[in-house]
């Protein structure tokens, strides 16, 4: 089926045609037919599958037919970048009417904005609203609609005491929404029981975090890097070889800044992404990426969950994720939509067993390349490298990646070094001989 299906307004129908949502994917098509009907829903479902506009579309049909004085719906996201991404999909699906009207609540917002002339609409970070709410800043009474997104990284960051506070407040609700990566942990269902009445159940898969998929048209790759320098000549190169837009992930805020300096020297011009810049800042940075003013993003992992950034060709793990299920939200950046995607991780030494469990949790196969004059093949040391591969050489960063070292004939007499003792003494010092030398001397001396 198509959206012309659905009972919704003229206007949030062409909103969706002018998006280019032809017809609704599997979340979609099984959110909207129960919560246009005001069944509570519990979504569970992957990156890259949709879910914003599984809850947008019912929320903006409802509210549109039943509009009531005050703020009508509240989207609880756990980032700032999330609530903002929201909110620019909401601006477009209301555009050509004059009664709705979208906004934020989040940090590094205007609070007077925010606090006096509060929207219709609101997408907002658990830890400002609490704030308004306590303070007596805003009015939730009116509140319809209600929708938890993210649900098990609002867990992971601490925010549950924030949402359980801000559920409590809105009485009036009709429809609640709660959407999470997973469905499993007591966390979740924790969440359920509180915000849900009778809700309809949506699994896009096992609903267990092991049960995400990676993106279905996506390739996986390794290079093995010896240090952070050649990383740099690994990236610089793949950069320069594949000119795509690409996300450079690094596990620290202070690395994007390092990064982005030694890229710029090589002439590659970036955006960069992470929690200490301010919300003009995190703006100009997502806005200059999307408009393809930059083409390359480093960012933290601020950016690895949620943001849906287009055409991403290339996500880059210049730094490993620190689980598996880190790196399924990196690699979710690309290869969305049906589009053809690549994820590279540049690997050292003690990482190279981590390629293995990711293998195994993802169930798709990360090939190992290497780079002439770049990065050498990855080794086979089980110290360093357990099965991975065939060990070629050390790479040299200034040569030919390790692949022109000259090898000893096997024939050759193994050269040993010959300590001072093994020259002059065969086996043991006779200890009892000096002893009885020494004896003597001090007899002779007496």
């Amino acid at each position: 089926m198509d959206f012309s299906e659905f009972l919704l307004p003229d206007f949030l129908k062409d909103n969706i045609r002018a998006l280019g949502w032809e017809k609704p994917t599997p979340i979609q098509y099984l959110c909207i037919k129960d919560a246009l009907l005001g069944k509570d829903i519990l979504g569970g479902s992957p990156t890259g599958s949709g879910k914003s506009g599984a809850f947008l579309i019912p929320l903006i049909a409802r509210l549109f037919a039943k509009k009531s004085q005050g703020i009508g719906a509240l989207i609880l996201e756990p980032t700032r970048e999330l609530a903002l991404q929201v909110e620019a999909v909401l601006l477009k699906l209301l555009q050509g009417q004059s009664l709705l009207r979208a906004g934020t609540i989040i940090g590094g917002g205007s609070r007077e904005v925010e606090r006096d002339d509060p929207s219709d609409i609101i997408c907002a970070t658990p830890g400002r609203l609490g704030e308004y709410l306590k303070k007596g800043w805003i009015s939730t009474d009116e509140v319809q609609v209600y929708v938890i997104d993210e649900a098990d990284r609002m867990l992971d960051m601490g925010f549950k005491d924030e949402v359980n506070s801000i559920t409590a407040a809105l009485k009036k609700r009709s429809l609640t929404m709660l959407f999470s990566a997973t469905l499993e942990g007591r966390g979740i269902r924790d969440f359920a029981e509180v915000s849900l009445h009778n809700p309809v159940e949506v699994r896009l898969t096992a609903g267990e975090e092991t049960a995400e998929k990676m993106p279905e048209n996506l390739s996986a790759r390794a290079y093995y890097a010896a240090g952070e320098p050649q990383k740099i000549r690994i990236l610089s190169h793949l950069l320069t070889t594949v000119p795509e837009r690409a996300i450079v992930f690094v596990k620290q805020k202070e690395k994007v800044g390092k990064v982005e300096s030694a890229l710029r020297r090589l002439r590659f011009s970036c955006a960069t992404l992470h929690g200490d810049l301010s919300m003009n800042e995190r703006k100009a940075a997502i806005r200059n990426f999307t408009e393809g003013n930059k083409s390359i993003l480093i960012a933290t992992d601020v950016a690895a969950r949620g943001l849906d950034l287009p055409q991403v060709g290339y996500v880059y793990n210049y730094d490993m994720p620190p689980n598996a299920a880190v790196y399924v939200h990196r690699a979710g950046r690309t290869a969305r939509a049906g589009q053809k995607g690549v994820v590279v991780s540049l690997v050292m030494g003690n990482e190279m067993e981590f390629l293995t469990k990711l293998e195994n949790y993802t169930k798709v196969p990360i090939e190992k390349r290497a780079i002439a004059n770049v990065c050498a093949a990855f080794p086979s040391s089980s110290k360093e490298g357990g099965s991975l591969g065939k060990r070629v050489s050390r790479a040299s960063t200034g040569g030919h990646g390790g692949f022109d070292k000259k090898h000893e004939d096997k024939d050759k007499a193994r050269k040993i070094k010959l300590r001072l003792r093994d020259k002059k003494n065969k086996g043991k010092p006779d200890f009892a001989a000096k002893r009885a030398k020494k004896a003597l001397r001090k007899q002779n001396a007496e």
